[in-house]
């Protein structure tokens, strides 16, 4: 299972690798089509090189490797001595493999782009368009994984809405879950490219701040409440937010340790009054 995994890895990663591997399948089949004659057909098995561009490639080394495909069966069986009533059935023959390959790609490229929209709605809150708890647990311990070779620190934060149940009271929850958007798109505009923020349900919130030290963690804290203040959500429902974050050498085996803690933090902002943000290196 390991190896399969591995070697899946190399094929979506490995271009080089890939399209050498391609080449190299296409030229074996068309060897072991032409020692075994026309009379075994060969070409389902074209459809593996076919599959590994479709799956793993660009529509351009699809195409590329679906004509190397079919020219490589068509070569094999002339070569073969395979004769014909008539000289242009070999070239239909040529065009209808041309035409079951291209479908069985075409079918490949619906699949997979409809197994990643499924997959991005998996992993996104469907409110905030976040990410959702299972993907901030994927982005966890990936960067779990990555933290000793990198040696970075990095910082998890937790977030929650001061005065959000009054807003849901007075205005009604359609009204609510209009500011919890708005709220998100303040933690995005916040945050730089390499971030991860997510919804972790209701009012709460949690991020990830990657590569950074006590400065760059007082200096996310202020752009927050910068941001916060420029959206015009405290004055107009009367809403803020209380945070704690924990900076971390190494991350905790698993993400609900490292939110307990920063909840913690949160919840001695929370005592000291709300609105405030508490930092732990």
């Amino acid at each position: 299972m390991n190896f399969i995994i591995q070697f899946e890895n190399v094929l979506s990663k490995k271009a080089f690798f890939r399209r050498v591997l391609l080449f190299v399948m296409i030229a074996v089949w068309g060897v072991i089509d032409l020692a075994t004659g026309y009379e075994y057909s060969f070409a389902v098995f074209y459809l593996i090189p076919v599959s590994i561009a479709a799956w793993y490639d660009n529509k351009y080394m699809t195409t590329v490797t679906i004509v190397l495909s079919a020219l490589t069966w068509l070569y094999a069986d002339y070569e073969a001595g395979h004769h014909y009533s008539s000289s242009i059935i070999p070239f239909w023959n040529t065009c209808a493999r041309l035409g079951f390959f291209s479908i069985f790609a075409s079918l490949l490229f619906k699949i997979k782009k409809n197994l990643a929209e499924m997959t991005l709605m998996a992993m996104r809150d469907s409110l905030t368009s976040l990410n959702n708890t299972r993907a901030f647990n994927v982005e966890y311990q990936t960067l779990k994984r990555r933290q000793p070779k990198k040696d970075q620190t990095l910082a998890v934060g937790l977030i929650d809405l001061d005065g959000f149940k009054s807003v849901n009271d007075t205005y009604g929850h359609s009204k609510g879950d209009d500011v919890l958007v708005e709220f998100a798109q303040v933690l995005k505009q916040s945050v730089r490219m390499n971030d991860v923020v997510a919804r972790m349900g209701g009012d709460e919130f949690v991020v990830i701040l990657q590569d950074t030290n006590s400065q760059g963690i007082e200096e996310y804290a202020k752009r927050l409440r910068n941001q916060f203040l420029l959206s015009g959500l405290k004055q107009r429902y009367g809403i803020d937010f209380s945070m704690g974050i924990r900076i971390y050498t190494e991350l905790p085996d698993n993400l609900d340790e490292a939110t307990r803690q920063a909840d913690q933090l949160m919840y001695q902002s929370k005592a000291r009054g709300k609105s405030q943000t508490t930092i732990l290196a």
